[in-house]
């Protein structure tokens, strides 16, 4: 799935939606602002409402607008929300709660939020909260042990991992030399 419309997917979008009804001009404002919305990056139904409700479009305009862009595919919160869980997960490593927040927050509906999240397993949470750890670790490898470990366990906590994953990959650290010996030869 490609993450951003083409200029081509914009304009047959605008041409579908002009030639479903009549060329009014509180449509093709409202039309106009959709696009615009959709052409800097995916949004989901809600964050474009609010975008049209700031606007002062009225209600069922907007409505009217957005069910058109989800016939032809142009707004779709599911794809959306699987957009969001791959690009999170593969470049802010956040935890599966964080994920369910942030979809929270844009207006997905819950139950497509679940369905989406299940691409997320344990040990893809695990993986994501070790690459994390161990790229920090090496920025910190001139600290005390104890200052280390509080820190990598805060920085787990802030991305959403719960205790048993953040103390599980902090002790695997600790296991694999934690003093510092495997960073160094990384460095070297």
């Amino acid at each position: 799935m490609d993450t951003k419309p083409s200029l081509q997917d914009l304009i047959s979008a605008t041409e579908a939606v002009s030639s479903a009804g009549s060329v009014d001009d509180a449509h093709s404002q409202a039309r106009n602002i959709v696009l615009n919305q959709l052409n800097f990056m995916p949004r989901s139904r809600k964050e474009l409402e609010t975008a049209l409700a700031k606007r002062h479009t009225e209600p069922d305009v907007a409505k009217s607008v957005l069910d058109r862009f989800e016939e032809i595919g142009m707004v779709d919160d599911a794809a959306y929300a699987e957009l969001l869980i791959r690009s999170r997960c593969n470049t802010k490593r956040v935890s599966r709660s964080v994920l369910r927040q942030q979809l929270r927050q844009k207006g997905v509906d819950q139950e497509i939020i679940e369905e989406a999240l299940l691409v997320v397993s344990d040990a893809d949470e695990l993986r994501m909260a070790t690459e994390l750890v161990e790229r920090k670790a090496r920025a910190m490898s001139r600290l005390e042990p104890e200052v280390r470990k509080r820190r990598l366990f805060g920085l787990l906590a802030r991305k959403g991992y719960n205790t048993s994953i953040a103390l599980r990959v902090i002790q695997d650290l600790e296991a694999a030399d934690f003093n510092g010996a495997e960073v160094m030869s990384d460095l070297s």
